[in-house]
């Protein structure tokens, strides 16, 4: 195991906290707020992730249904985003070795990919 592997478990939680109080504290939808979407910027067209931080940001504030109207995908990508961490960098005597199965699968990973792309042509034809 090498020392990224080692600390990673560590690490990782005070990166997700310090997103998680930056995107409490800062509300995305400012004109000073920093991070942009460089698809937008480029094309006037949205991605699939378009709106995931004013997504965070509204649940970060107990506002569920406004997280939810400004990306949909956002429901899918939380939970698929979290079993995906706990079973990469929490498995440690192989307890979520079933979980790490089902979520790098070739079936859920390409499910995913679908949905992704999907969601992209989706939203930029209805305007969502």
């Amino acid at each position: 195991m090498s020392k990224i592997d080692k600390i990673m478990p560590y690490v990782f939680p005070l990166i997700i906290i310090g997103i998680f109080i930056l995107y409490y504290l800062v509300n995305p939808l400012c004109n000073h707020f920093p991070i942009q979407c460089p698809w937008r910027l480029l094309t006037n067209t949205q991605c699939p992730a378009c709106g995931f931080q004013r997504a965070l940001h509204a649940l970060m504030h107990g506002e569920f249904q406004k997280a939810l109207s400004y990306n949909y995908l956002f429901i899918l990508f939380i939970p698929y985003a979290i079993m995906a961490i706990i079973s990469t960098w929490y498995n440690y005597h192989h307890v979520f070795d079933k979980l790490n199965k089902f979520v790098y699968h070739h079936y859920t990973l390409r499910c995913y990919v679908v949905i992704y792309f999907g969601w992209w042509i989706i939203r930029n034809i209805l305007n969502i």
